[in-house]
């Protein structure tokens, strides 16, 4: 199945394909400006390119860094398959040329292991979106996630849904062959990729619905990356699925020290499912060309911003907006948060202190509740 896969961009994968290439811009744009060298890492790369012409992850990702930091990155792409990595190296020849690209041939545990040996203070985005679970050990991104603070470490990571519960084999140890050589290897496996056991009394509950497993074990999942070191990063997840109400395929999940890439993700993964979920709703009806935008009910997130002003009154725009977000996360963009927060002034529902004297709403505006509400 796995050589196969790469003969048509399935439709889902636009969502994890969209966040990549809106994410992207926006982050080298940020990064840029800190002056280290850019290292880019793909772990999991395929050949560059789908066989009908769809750019794969490592063209997004180059595509990108041409555009914002062309002479400032080195991008690192892994394939433990010699025809994978044989396209892509005829794909990618003209930045291989210029020593901007370096394929690599191997397995993505141990160059993972060799790349974090060679940091220095250089800014790192790595990039992991397996076919399966190997070569995602917790193991693997634990020293990136250590990395010193002052250096700038970003993560993204697709686990696939289905084989955590193939892995976890529930029926099977259901039916008692929980000690079966095969059983246990799969559950190593499981326990190395989420880094502990804990998903044992999730996945191998029988009276849990599937879905909700599948949230509680990425919501543990996040808590253990964040919590690697302190001070505590960001981390949020964006489920992949063809429709509404589909079988998830995975999760993609972020994780970064700095609260603008949860700003900026959260829009990313918004956007990136709900315009997917439209499509996919939409096509071949009179609805196929509505942009996922209209009709978008807003008035739960007024509800949400005047509860979070009340519990968190005189924060900046942009300080509440980060607050609502890590409590609601890809529910909303931040263009329907400035939308709401200027309804709400307008309906006197919510004032504002104007920090900067411009008499208008910014992102330095201290937001709260007039008195008697």
């Amino acid at each position: 199945m796995e050589a196969t896969f790469f003969t048509g961009k399935r439709p889902w994968s636009k969502i994890k394909d969209q966040i990549l290439g809106q994410y992207m811009p926006a982050y080298l744009a940020k990064v840029s400006k800190l002056g280290k060298p850019i290292i880019l890492i793909d772990a999991f790369a395929g050949p560059a390119k789908f066989d009908d012409g769809s750019p794969g992850s490592p063209l997004i990702i180059c595509h990108a860094a041409e555009r914002l930091v062309q002479d400032r990155y080195l991008a690192i792409f892994v394939n433990k398959e010699q025809d994978q990595h044989e396209k892509l190296s005829y794909i990618l020849s003209r930045f291989i040329d210029q020593n901007r690209v370096h394929p690599i041939l191997g397995n993505a545990d141990a160059i993972l292991g060799w790349v974090h040996e060679i940091l220095e203070d250089q800014t790192v985005f790595l990039y992991l979106d397996p076919f399966g679970l190997k070569g995602c050990e917790f193991s693997a991104i634990e020293p990136f996630l250590k990395r010193d603070k002052a250096f700038s470490t970003e993560i993204i990571i697709n686990l696939s849904i289905p084989i955590m519960h193939r892995l976890a084999a529930r029926h099977a140890v259901a039916a008692g062959r929980s000690d079966n050589s095969r059983i246990r290897a799969y559950h190593e496996q499981l326990t190395q990729v989420l880094g502990g056991e804990y998903w044992k009394d999730i996945l191998l509950d029988g009276s849990m619905d599937p879905e909700k497993k599948a949230v509680n074990i990425m919501e543990i999942y996040r808590e253990k990356m964040i919590k690697v070191v302190e001070p505590n990063g960001f981390s949020g997840s964006c489920p992949v699925r063809e429709k509404v109400g589909s079988r998830l395929k995975s999760y993609v999940t972020f994780y970064s020290r700095h609260q603008d890439a949860l700003v900026l993700m959260n829009d990313a993964m918004c956007q990136a499912y709900h315009q997917r979920m439209n499509e996919a709703w939409s096509e071949n009806t009179l609805f196929e060309n509505m942009n996922w935008q209209e009709n978008r009910e807003t008035l739960k997130l007024e509800d949400i911003i005047l509860t979070t002003a009340r519990q968190s009154p005189y924060k900046s725009r942009s300080d509440l907006w980060v607050e609502i977000i890590q409590n609601h996360f890809m529910q909303y963009t931040a263009k329907e948060y400035r939308a709401s927060v200027k309804k709400l002034v307008n309906d006197k529902k919510l004032e504002f202190e104007d920090v900067k004297g411009t008499g208008r709403l910014n992102n330095q505006v201290r937001l709260y509740l007039p008195e008697g509400s």
